[in-house]
């Protein structure tokens, strides 16, 4: 069936050359699974969806779609009966408090995602057929459809067609069951996530059209060339022809969407553009300015007030006009085909907002430009030419074909598999949240395609000169352009130990899948990065820290000569050991070891503060510490189970609500984001300490899941299904509405439960040797049983705990290839298939079923 409505209007209809739902894959059609009409969203009242038509009136004019657990794609839905021409508004959102307001969790300035930008839609139906959004809305859970009209209109096939996977839990290739159904939710949390933020080549096509007659740009965040990033005081003049509504554009940007931002809207509203639109926001005959992420609040980006300069020059639809911007000394000039429109000075709103500002350039004169119209607009832009103070042609672009289009402006359809770091937003590459994904789809959708296809796409764009030679790029967009690789340049220039969580993902995908073959073509990439890296140890105290002759570096998890910092280094170097070693270069292997072991070294002698019992932040705050330095000092195998110990022991006072925060620096609110990547990484460490070091910490592992990871899973106002991005210590979502709530790094327990509560781990690649070490009566479980995915099968475990804890039996199927082992705990006798155990070892033979008894010896 042809669409009726693509985009935000019937007239982009005929615009449209290509039927969207055509994708590389398809994941089939998603349907609600209840719904609820009435008047206002509903939570606790609805019905199941069998698919029947949904009737819209007058007495209940709005109709709650719940999908139970998030999902992505194009969303659509079919008009049967229409009794005369109305309007609808659609939102979509993640956490159901987000659907009264009025752009529901959105909009999303900070990067355009090759989705839409925007989670409200309206539409003018006028008879019978298909309506489809011409974009990809990226999460979410909920969808609405409130009727503005007094009419009636009746929908049926409601829902999206899948970009991404959405398995459930249950039908997995891994698995996790346990006597704590919340523990099963929560290991299903990471898997949606995963699905959610993975993406297949093909599957995010381009927000911009580009046709013939130039380039039809929908209402979206704008996208910004990345060839004039250093130019200044320029004048960019462009031919557009509005479609519905306005059209918007940026200059003096950087190459995210942060600089000054122009929207010009028409002198009427359209035949086709729905009424109900915040004239507020886009008053017609009107320029809006701003300058900063966009003229919305949203959350964390927040920008000043609009500036609003009404027009004398009234603009109409389906006219070509050539707008011209100049940056002078004090302001900027518009006019509209040479005649003059508006002067929009630089006032001292402009000169804050530019200041100290990470992702703009520090300058209301300098940077590049943009388009990108607002919600409910569309219109052609071609023709865009700049010119210098002097008046030389420095740029000029008659944007008729997408490779001269897309490529340029960061929104090139996604022609590689690669997972992002959430679904709704950022969707970007952000290579250190892809430590979690990379591990989480190991233990459960084992799509190794996304893991090995992110891992070659990056390794594509390692820089080849300094500074920062050899890095790869932290947060790429999906749509970025190997042509324009030096357009990028502050890819690489932030959250340095991002490398390192990015090369030890490289690690663990190794250890977990064994595929020499498919990383053989990456290693010399690979092994370059690391000498990049090692470049960073400080030769003075074996600490990492910076470089000589290259600008102060910044990290995510502390700072320079930091314990966390160097004790990740030294858990990526270990990891890389294995492939080393596949690869046949022991030399490499040794040198990996060596400098892993030193970094310890370093750690304990210069960042262990004996007095309080903690590993120092860094150097420059002794007296500071940090949950990431507590996981990396025990996860790297730097701390000993007396450091291990204390260490744990110390979180109790950076306890907050339902979680921990991250820093002992950190002051107490109600407000502070309690990291679920930084708790990710505690969680791991913690049954790491357990099983390897001997200590007592499975106490506070537990208090995690219950209280921090439960929060995810048990507020169904705010559950999404997939694992969040933050929490505030009441359990609610930790940016407000802005929060990501199918963000991967948040779904640690996806791998960590198998691997600690069950106990499958690898302790050769591939899992050819494996190491059975649960905590399931320690975890107040009386069963738990798992399903690990390796390359010669699947080791299944099932654990069974009786008597009061003093029984516990465990039937283990190991495919042929493998050798496990399981070491007796202290306190404890152990039967092997009927027979007394000798010593304090078993060994787990493949392709055979073994029946394992271990009990407590009074």
């Amino acid at each position: 069936m042809k669409p009726l409505l693509v985009g935000c209007s019937v007239l982009l209809a005929s615009f449209a050359s290509a039927n969207r739902n055509d994708l590389a894959k398809s994941y089939g059609f998603v349907t609600p699974k209840t719904y609820t009409l009435g008047t206002r969203p509903e939570l606790n009242q609805s019905s199941s969806y069998d698919g029947s038509p949904i009737t819209l009136c007058s007495e209940t004019y709005y109709v709650t779609l719940d999908f139970e657990n998030d999902v992505a794609g194009l969303p659509s839905f079919v008009i049967t009966d229409i009794t005369e021409p109305a309007e609808v508004e659609v939102k979509y959102a993640e956490q159901f408090v987000a659907l009264p307001h009025p752009e529901s969790d959105g909009p999303w300035t900070f990067s355009n995602g090759l989705s839409n930008s925007f989670r409200v839609e309206r539409f003018s139906l006028t008879k019978p057929g298909l309506v489809e959004s011409f974009f990809v809305q990226g999460a979410q859970r909920w969808m609405t459809i409130e009727l503005l009209s007094n009419s009636s209109v009746t929908l049926d096939k409601v829902g999206f067609e899948a970009t991404s996977a959405h398995s459930p839990a249950s039908e997995l290739p891994a698995q996790l069951n346990t006597s704590n159904p919340t523990y099963d939710s929560i290991w299903g949390l990471g898997a949606r996530a995963a699905e959610v933020s993975c993406v297949d080549a093909g599957n995010a096509p381009s927000t911009w059209q580009v046709e013939p007659e130039g380039t039809l740009i929908r209402g979206q965040a704008p996208a910004q060339s990345v060839k004039g990033l250093v130019f200044e005081n320029y004048t960019m003049e462009f031919s557009t022809k509005i479609v519905q509504g306005g059209i918007g554009w940026t200059v003096a940007s950087g190459r995210v969407p942060y600089g000054a931002k122009f929207y010009l809207t028409t002198s009427k509203d359209s035949a086709n553009l729905p009424s109900h639109i915040n004239r507020t926001l886009q008053p017609v005959d009107t320029l809006v300015f701003n300058y900063g992420w966009a003229i919305v609040n949203q959350t964390t980006l927040e920008t000043g007030p609009n500036r609003l300069f009404p027009t004398k020059i009234t603009l109409s639809e389906d006219v070509w006009y050539t707008i011209s911007t100049t940056i002078s000394s004090t302001g900027y000039n518009i006019s509209v085909d040479d005649r003059f429109l508006a002067f929009v000075p630089i006032t001292e709103q402009t000169t804050e907002a530019e200041t100290g500002q990470r992702f703009g350039t520090g300058s209301s004169y300098q940077g590049t430009w943009g388009f990108g119209p607002w919600e409910n607009q569309a219109a052609w832009v071609k023709n865009v030419r700049v010119t210098a103070e002097n008046g030389t042609t420095v740029y000029s672009n008659p944007m008729p074909t997408p490779s001269q289009v897309l490529g340029e402006h960061g929104i090139a359809p996604l022609e590689a598999s690669v997972c992002l770091d959430g679904g709704k937003r950022d969707r970007l590459i952000w290579i250190g949240d892809f430590y979690h994904t990379a591990r989480i789809i190991a233990a459960s959708t084992l799509r190794y395609d996304y893991i090995l296809g992110s891992i070659e796409h990056v390794f594509q764009w390692q820089k080849p000169n300094a500074p920062f030679k050899d890095f790869v790029p932290i947060s790429l967009p999906m749509g970025a352009d190997l042509r324009y690789l030096d357009g990028y340049a502050d890819q690489y220039a932030g959250l340095i130990d991002y490398q390192d969580l990015f090369m030890a993902s490289v690690g663990n995908y190794f250890i977990s899948s064994a595929d020499v073959e498919g990383l053989r073509p990456i290693w010399p990439k690979l092994k370059s990065l690391v000498q990049a890296r090692l470049a960073y140890i400080d030769p003075s105290n074996g600490l990492v820290a910076g470089i000589r002759g290259e600008p102060e570096p910044s990290y995510f998890l502390g700072q320079a000569n930091g314990s966390a910092n160097t004790a990740l280094l030294a858990y990526t170097l270990k990891t890389l050991v294995p492939i080393a070693i596949a690869m046949e270069e022991e030399s490499t292997a040794d040198l990996y070891s060596a400098v892993a072991t030193n970094l310890s070294e370093a750690t304990n002698r210069h960042l262990w503060n004996a007095e309080l019992g903690i590993y120092s932040l860094s150097l420059d705050a002794p007296s500071n510490y940090s949950l990431a330095s507590i996981a990396w000092t025990i996860l790297s195998g730097t701390a000993n189970s007396t450091q291990a110990a204390s260490s744990i022991a110390k979180m109790e006072d950076l306890r907050l609500g339902v979680g921990y925060k991250s820093t002992s620096g950190e002051a107490d609110g109600d407000e502070v984001e309690l990291s679920a990547n930084i708790l990710g990484f505690v969680l791991d460490a913690l049954f790491y300490a357990h099983h390897t070091l001997g200590v007592d910490s499975l106490g506070v592992a537990k208090g995690l899941l219950d209280d921090y990871w439960s929060s995810m899973v048990n507020q169904d106002e705010y559950r999404s299904g997939a694992s969040w991005e933050y929490l505030y210590p009441d359990g609610s979502p930790g940016i407000d509405l802005f929060t990501s709530l199918s963000h991967p790094w948040g779904g640690a327990p996806t791998y960590v439960l198998p691997e600690s509560v069950v106990g499958i781990r690898a302790v050769e690649p591939g899992y050819r040797k494996w190491a059975l070490m649960p905590a399931v009566a320690e975890m107040g479980l009386e069963y738990a049983s798992g399903t690990t995915v390796t390359p010669f099968g699947n080791i299944e475990v099932d654990w069974r705990v009786s008597e009061g804890g003093h029984l516990h039996c465990a039937t283990i199927f190991s495919p042929k290839g493998t050798q496990g082992y399981y070491k007796v705990p202290k306190g404890f006798s152990a039967r092997c298939d009927g027979n007394d155990v000798k010593g304090d070892t078993i060994e787990i033979p493949g392709g055979c079923r073994v029946e394992l008894e271990v009990r407590r010896i009074d």
